[in-house]
């Protein structure tokens, strides 16, 4: 959900603070023969590739930097309705945290995933499957993000759900300009995690997943 929050009574766990936001240079440089995206300087942990070790793997695609000062209400500054923490993103990714209050969002009885999605969010992939990078809501938030988000009142489904594979991210594109500057090339672009071509040249900015067994269902 990224989209205005306007009159919200939280601040959704995935929206970034002011003072989360980093603008640390970005430049190509050498890696394995070839150039790649990096943060100048950079590190180990920039760095995210769930296809390490294997056959085509060219060391994953760079992953935009950001502090993570939710629990820290004197430093974090403002929130920022319309910006996403790209770390808590990915954390709600892995262990299917609800992108509203932060907790497990999986219904501890039936084990289904409650998702809600807009159409600027997902991509149907098949009849009961299909690409987002909006992380699950759990039953208790559902209400109220439907009450205060604009954009799930104009246009939403939901959905249980009972099983999340990665698919790949949303990315800011960028090729190599004089003296190896980068020049954007494209903005939220979906890259797929078997999709090498594009991993060396890409900021990965939220990470996408596919939903399978999706079941409509009642608010």
């Amino acid at each position: 959900m990224n989209g205005r929050w306007s009159g919200y009574t939280i601040v959704p766990y995935t929206i970034a603070y002011a003072n989360e936001l980093v603008t640390d240079p970005i430049g190509f440089v050498p890696y394995a023969g070839r150039m790649r995206l990096a943060y100048l300087p950079s590190r180990p942990d920039d760095w995210v590739d769930p296809y390490a070790g294997r056959l085509g793997s060219v060391g994953g695609i760079l992953r935009a930097r950001i502090h993570d000062l939710r629990d820290r209400p004197d430093r974090r500054g403002p929130a920022q309705m319309r910006k996403l923490n790209t770390l808590r993103q990915w954390r709600s990714m892995d262990r299917l945290l609800c992108q509203v209050c932060g907790d497990t969002a999986t219904d501890p009885h039936s084990g289904l995933i409650p998702w809600a999605v807009t159409s600027t969010v997902f991509e149907r992939t098949g009849p009961d499957s299909g690409r987002t990078n909006a992380p699950p809501t759990c039953w208790s938030c559902i209400p109220k993000a439907v009450a205060e988000c604009p954009m799930l009142r104009r246009d939403s489904a939901l959905f249980t759900v009972t099983t999340v594979r990665p698919a790949g991210v949303l990315a800011d594109l960028y090729r190599p300009g004089v003296a190896h500057e980068p020049k954007p090339a494209g903005h939220n672009v979906f890259v797929a995690w078997d999709d090498f071509r594009y991993h060396r040249c890409a900021l990965a900015v939220a990470q996408v997943v596919e939903l399978h067994g999706m079941r409509p269902t009642a608010p």
